[in-house]
């Protein structure tokens, strides 16, 4: 398999990357302190004496005989209720209880602790009721834990990412490479009114190709550099965008899939799409063509639409995003690779300046180009 170029930047995704890491952390502290809970409960219904050095971690453990069994069936309880998020899922409320009476243990626990003048594990156990409170305002934000948060969005990546890219895999093979002829097609324009061919926007300028759709994160991020690229250079070169599938529809994969993600992507100002379903017809894809069009890419740029066939997304492989400069004679000069990984239109500059540098009269007679 040919090796692409890895120049994705971070900032179009940093909102993204913040919100999940925050849901990551979370969600490991909440399994952690279960795990923990559920140790300290196990020593407090089999041991006979407490582990004096566990204290010190914060553990409820070194408790007078009688009250041992009491508090490790308590413990028990709440281990198995903080843990249990990982596998299946459980109602808001009872997560909200279940942090509530988190906190409430170790307070009551740290007051009768305080009153023998014992202050070992006492930061640890402040800490377990910090997070307790924020576990709790989270699961109310949320109207889920933070475990469970966390596992439906790596159940998310864990079905999706190796689909595309076992799709990327098969069709990159056949997408146009560095050095080889475009591929024609042609596609309606996304008001619906006209169709062009690729070899329409050749023979005289070269064509900067850009393949994409508005629930790409990377893709979204990237057209204002398009823009700013269409600007500086659109006497001399053609800019050409394909609207494909989306990638992460709200029923496929969705990027937004908790309230954290949609409050950081609003706080970013991030211009990617989370309220696009997949396209079940060709009205609807060129809606969200349209609006993406209308919102984002600048209105001297055609943006056509790629057909229910998904036929030029499967031949040059646009989904999530793709950019390809194709020379006005039609032949591939820079191909970055796939997406989204590959997507950085400022990287095209440079490519873009040492061509027409060195570029010849343009010619006009018709262009060979590839049957799709």
């Amino acid at each position: 398999m040919e090796q692409y170029e890895q120049i994705m930047s971070i900032n179009s995704v940093l909102p993204f990357v913040l919100a999940y890491s925050t849901h990551g952390a979370l969600a490991g502290i909440q399994l952690g302190l279960g795990l923990a809970i559920l140790f300290s409960s196990v020593i407090n219904l089999l041991q006979k004496d407490g582990i004096t050095w566990l204290n010190h971690l914060g553990f409820i453990n070194n408790l007078p005989n009688e009250h041992k069994r009491n508090v490790g069936i308590i413990q028990l309880a709440l281990a198995t209720l903080l843990c249990l998020p990982l596998v299946i899922d459980l109602p808001f409320f009872v997560s909200l209880l279940t942090f509530i009476c988190v906190a409430v243990v170790y307070i009551t626990y740290q007051r009768l602790w305080a009153l023998h003048s014992q202050t070992t594990g006492t930061l640890s156990r402040y800490a377990v009721v910090v997070f307790a409170i924020v576990a709790t305002t989270f699961s109310v934000y949320e109207h889920n834990s933070p475990l469970q948060a966390m596992r439906y969005i790596a159940q998310d990546v864990m079905t999706y990412r190796p689909l595309e890219q076992s799709w990327q895999n098969e069709f990159d093979i056949n997408a146009p490479k560095s050095g080889q002829q475009a591929v024609e097609f042609s596609l309606l324009h996304s008001d619906g009114k006209t169709t062009s061919q690729l070899s329409d926007f050749l023979g005289e300028k070269p064509v900067v190709l850009f393949l994409g759709a508005n629930s790409c994160p990377v893709f979204s991020a990237g057209l204002a550099d398009i823009n700013q690229l269409h600007e500086k250079y659109k006497d001399s070169i053609n800019f050409v965008g394909v609207y494909v599938s989306e990638p992460h529809a709200i029923d496929e994969w969705p990027l937004a899939r908790t309230q954290l993600v949609e409050t950081s992507k609003i706080l970013f100002n991030h211009p990617v799409a989370t309220d696009i379903a997949q396209h079940t017809n060709f009205t609807e894809r060129r809606w969200a063509a349209d609006r993406l069009k209308s919102n984002l890419l600048n209105q001297g740029i055609p943006l056509l639409v790629d057909s229910m066939d998904n036929a030029v997304n499967n031949r040059w492989v646009g989904r999530p995003a793709r950019l390809y400069f194709i020379g006005a004679d039609g032949r591939i000069i820079y191909n970055p690779g796939k997406g989204p990984y590959s997507f950085n239109p400022l990287y095209l500059e440079p490519i873009l300046d040492k061509y027409l540098a060195n570029q010849e009269q343009p010619k006009k007679e018709p262009l060979a180009l590839l049957k799709p």
